[in-house]
């Protein structure tokens, strides 16, 4: 009689200590390699720049307003118009509707798109008659966040100290003319796109994967493309795929759960390659381009010390360079087009902070 109840005690006491080891492991923060060797270094924005207080501060001028669209010179347009041979264009930029992939939601909204109440033919909207010697005509109205869907982060997206880029005022409620949308006026040079989850055999890329200035620089190679000052450089992580998969028990997921998980992104430690190839903008297909986005809430960033995006800190507020977020890159990689003409030219919204595009690489 003694036996089964011994036995039963071990049993519970195993069991017991099971989930205890198993909750210790779901309470245990994630453990990132690179981001421990980064937490005691200076930031790259905390270093005097060469020309001012910051960065690229001061570089172009105490007014510039563009930042490093002005490293572009017309020779290096040039160069990469002469990367046209076929004349094919492809569009990089997701369609708008009202469930294209965003974060930060509520306050994200989808686009809203409200047609003018009887577009130009009154009567015809009432009775269903029409003059043939009359056209007809419609309308509409559009509401959208600014970055919703294929957007640019424009200069006044972030800044620190009460300053933007170049020491500019921050942004206002109203009469917002520094770092806005108006001021980039186009963006024209060489891209290139890097396939790290072509490269790496992972297509996505694992979710909340560093990707290293290894794994940029050896995409290169296997590529046998050149990365060159001044590029427009894209980084294809495979993540656009992940937004319509279906949930864990195969049905729809209106939630979009798994692209809401933290996403494959630049590793901090690819901000002195990137400012030493002086990259006038950088692009990829999940939300937010650099590593540790969505943030994990059991995790508190190390490198530099810095708990927010030191990718966005860097490229937008020290070095006035741009950032593309929710790129549709996968015809780029399927086609192996490598190296092309880039070109965007984004609304000349004055105030707008950020802006929705739709690049082009003509090969």
């Amino acid at each position: 009689m003694k036996r089964p109840t011994a036995l039963l005690a071990v049993a519970t006491a195993v069991g017991v200590s099971w989930l205890l080891a198993g909750a210790a492991g779901a309470q245990q923060a994630p453990q990132y390699p690179q981001d421990d060797k980064l937490a005691n270094e200076p930031a790259p924005w905390t270093v005097p720049g060469k020309w001012g207080k910051r960065g690229n501060w001061g570089r172009w001028g105490e007014n510039d307003k563009r930042g490093m669209l002005n490293y572009i010179t017309p020779e290096m347009v040039a160069q990469a118009a002469a990367l046209v041979k076929q004349g094919k264009v492809y569009a990089l930029g997701e369609e708008l509707n009202a469930d294209v992939p965003r974060v930060i939601t509520p306050q994200r909204v989808g686009i809203q798109v409200i047609q003018e109440n009887d577009g130009y033919d009154r009567v015809a909207a009432k009775s269903g008659e029409f003059d043939p010697k009359r056209q007809q005509g419609a309308a509409s109205f559009t509401f959208v966040h600014n970055h919703t869907g294929t957007h640019l982060d424009t200069l006044g997206h972030i800044f620190r100290e009460n300053a933007l880029f170049n020491n500019m005022p921050p942004p206002k409620p109203a009469g917002t003319t520094q770092g806005d949308a108006a001021s980039v006026i186009q963006m024209v040079g060489r891209g290139v796109l890097l396939d790290v989850a072509g490269y790496k055999g992972s297509d996505p890329l694992p979710s909340d994967y560093w990707i290293t200035t290894e794994d940029l620089q050896n995409t290169a190679k296997a590529q046998n493309i050149e990365i060159r000052k001044g590029d427009i450089l894209l980084v294809r992580t495979g993540w656009r795929k992940t937004w319509n998969e279906p949930d864990d028990a195969g049905r729809l997921d209106a939630a979009h759960t798994k692209w809401h998980q933290p996403q494959p992104g630049i590793g901090p430690d690819c901000l002195k390659f990137l400012n030493d190839m002086e990259i006038v903008a950088i692009g990829s297909d999940n939300a937010a381009v650099e590593w540790g986005f969505p943030v994990k809430p059991n995790y508190t960033r190390k490198a530099f010390g810095f708990l927010g995006l030191p990718l966005h800190v860097d490229f937008i507020w020290n070095r006035g360079a741009y950032i593309i977020e929710i790129l549709n890159l996968d015809e780029l990689a399927k086609d192996r087009a490598y190296q092309f003409l880039f070109v965007v030219g984004p609304l000349r919204l004055q105030g707008g902070i950020g802006v929705p595009v739709n690049p082009v690489a003509i090969l």
